[in-house]
């Protein structure tokens, strides 16, 4: 009895050192995303973490965070920079605010349409957006997202045409870029956090806002909006990102495993985005959305002087190099 109480001793030390051998020796990775289930951004992340879990056995010890429990979008891109996290999806205006040239996707009609943004973005438009924000902040991006292409939603009437916008309160996110597009298209642009949209709209603070239209299903601004206008106007990247020196210290296998997790994240997230632009439409339509297809030649006409000052902001050269890439 007694012998069999010392091998039973022996074996419960030998899985203790195990357990903390292997603690020891898995990679912290922490997650976190601003947004709640449903929402292009959590998909990205949360099918990077499923997929990671699933191809690098015990590698990681990964803790997941969403729906702004450690705060907004911006504070998430502070906190990847300290190494609080390791991954976080940014959209437009955080990744813009670390790095002045993402501001060129703020360009209305930058793409002709999704298929030459997602070329561009797994091609050399992507490695030259990568190797500036590596320069710029520090973080490896991963890959290229979705967000989609946005659409503009108000309480007041059809937008067919940019006088259409004339007066009209528009959230946009905290972009100068963004917001000056909108001012040059006649609209009253104001800034307000992604989860104070609805309640900004519900109360009128604001009458519009601009987004991809599984964003305007995921967060119900629908629910308070009487007008869908698909101006199709801009194309938002997700731009999943990792903190570079974290990434760097990753053995070669553990970043192919990383890198093909992020793959993964882009096909989920383009996947949904066809998916919302073919039944959304109709959805909305359902419950009494106006949807219109405005006029996108004169959009583009009043776009352009917009396509001058982000040039400013990025540099003419840059805005030169990137419109040589889509050509």
């Amino acid at each position: 009895m007694l012998m069999m109480k010392k091998i039973g001793f022996a074996f419960g030390m030998l899985a203790g050192v195990l357990s903390a051998d292997l603690a020891a020796a898995q990679t912290k990775m922490r997650l976190a995303v601003e947004t709640t289930g449903g929402d292009p951004t959590n998909v990205m992340l949360t099918t990077f973490r499923d997929e990671l879990k699933k191809t690098s056995g015990d590698a990681f010890s990964i803790e997941f965070a969403d729906g702004g429990s450690l705060g907004d979008e911006n504070a998430l891109a502070e906190l990847i920079r300290a190494g609080v996290v390791e991954v976080i999806p940014l959209g437009s205006d955080g990744v813009a605010a670390l790095d002045a040239k993402f501001s060129i996707f703020d360009t209305p009609f930058l793409f002709s349409g999704k298929e030459q943004a997602r070329a561009a973005l797994d091609g050399e438009l992507g490695q030259i957006m990568a190797a500036s924000l590596k320069e710029k902040a520090n973080l490896e991006v991963l890959a290229f997202g979705e967000l989609g292409v946005r659409v503009i939603s108000n309480s007041k009437r059809a937008i067919s045409t940019p006088k259409d916008l004339s007066g009209l309160k528009i959230r946009t996110p905290n972009s100068p870029t963004r917001i000056m597009a909108f001012q040059t298209l006649g609209a009253a642009p104001t800034t307000l956090a992604l989860g104070e949209v609805y309640m900004g709209l519900k109360q009128g603070i604001i009458d519009g806002q601009e987004n991809p239209l599984s964003v305007i299903k995921e967060f119900s601004l629908f629910e308070t909006q009487s007008h869908i206008s698909l101006t199709n106007h801009i194309y938002t990247p997700i731009t999943l990102v990792m903190n570079g020196a974290a990434f760097d210290a990753l053995p070669d296998d553990l970043k192919a495993k990383v890198k093909a997790a992020a793959k993964a994240s882009v096909e989920k997230t383009r996947t949904l985005s066809d998916e919302s632009d073919t039944k959304l439409v109709a959805e909305f339509e359902k419950v009494g959305v106006t949807v219109t297809k405005p006029d996108i030649a004169a959009f583009q006409s009043a776009a352009a002087p917009v396509r001058i000052k982000i040039a400013e902001v990025v540099t003419p050269e840059f805005m030169t190099k990137v419109e040589e890439t889509l050509r």
